[in-house]
């Protein structure tokens, strides 16, 4: 959670949305001294109009049949096998957070756990876990498959007390993309490059657990459901193409520039 990142906020408010703007309006209409109050009709058009604009960019990108897929198209099938469902969204990874964040709509307030900005990575198992056991909930665990390694060895714990952890690891082959090359030359791979296509569905079956491969927005929508139905730890291996995903948040404009140029 971040206060006046970007300006000032004169009454920082944290707390879910739609409760907490319930409650301002409530209070508001219970107090004479404030009055009545609107929104500028043009204001109210424009945000509508701009709403409208962006719905229908995600609605495009969501319901698009690539093959193989990419974030949207996949998120977009996952979207639609959780309509209607009860459960704790756990999310993490660079371009997964970042396009989860924006596709997977939340209906209840607390039902979000991720990193946060510039959070760490590998909290997503361990929050799995915990969401599980205290609320009695399934719990879905989108994970980027670099977010996944730092603790992935978890899902022994989430199998052994047969918790309903449904984890769906986006799979593109590595950090950001799967298609980079060692730039320092030699026949070892990229360090951002990861084991091609592998099959992280075959780790959750060595312990029980119900284990889908798919490559296909039809499979993958599939594959979700049968994991809520089957009530098992589950785990999702959505194979994605190597070549999607972007620099998450600009990070190598962060570095430091070197002196070095101008010499």
């Amino acid at each position: 959670m971040e206060m006046d990142s970007n300006q000032p906020i004169a009454a920082p408010v944290v707390g879910d949305i739609k409760s907490s703007i319930a409650q301002m309006l409530r209070q508001m209409s219970n107090n004479s001294t404030i009055g009545s109050f609107s929104a500028p009709k043009e204001w109210c058009s424009e945000m509508a109009e701009h709403r409208a604009s962006n719905i229908a960019k995600v609605a495009e990108r969501t319901n698009s049949d690539t093959y193989p897929m990419n974030f949207s198209s996949a998120l977009g099938a996952v979207k639609k096998a959780l309509e209607g469902k009860d459960y704790y969204l756990v999310n993490e990874g660079a371009n997964t957070l970042d396009f989860t964040r924006n596709i997977i709509d939340m209906t209840q307030p607390r039902r979000r756990l991720d990193t946060g900005t510039w959070g760490v990575m590998g909290i997503g198992m361990g929050y799995s876990i915990g969401a599980a056991v205290t609320m009695d909930k399934p719990v879905v665990a989108i994970e980027g498959d670099s977010a996944f390694g730092f603790s992935g060895m978890e899902i022994e714990t989430i199998c052994r007390y047969h918790l309903q952890v449904i984890i769906i690891i986006f799979n593109n082959n590595g950090i950001y993309k799967g298609d980079d090359i060692n730039r320092s030359g030699g026949d070892d791979p990229a360090p951002t490059h990861f084991t091609t296509d592998a099959r992280y569905d075959r780790l959750i079956t060595a312990f029980n657990g119900e284990g889908y491969h798919v490559t296909h927005n039809a499979e993958l929508e599939d594959a979700v459901k049968r994991a809520f139905a089957a009530g098992k730890p589950a785990l999702i291996n959505v194979a994605i193409d190597p070549e999607a995903g972007t620099e998450s948040g600009h990070i190598s404009s962060l570095n430091p520039k070197s002196g070095l140029a101008s010499h």
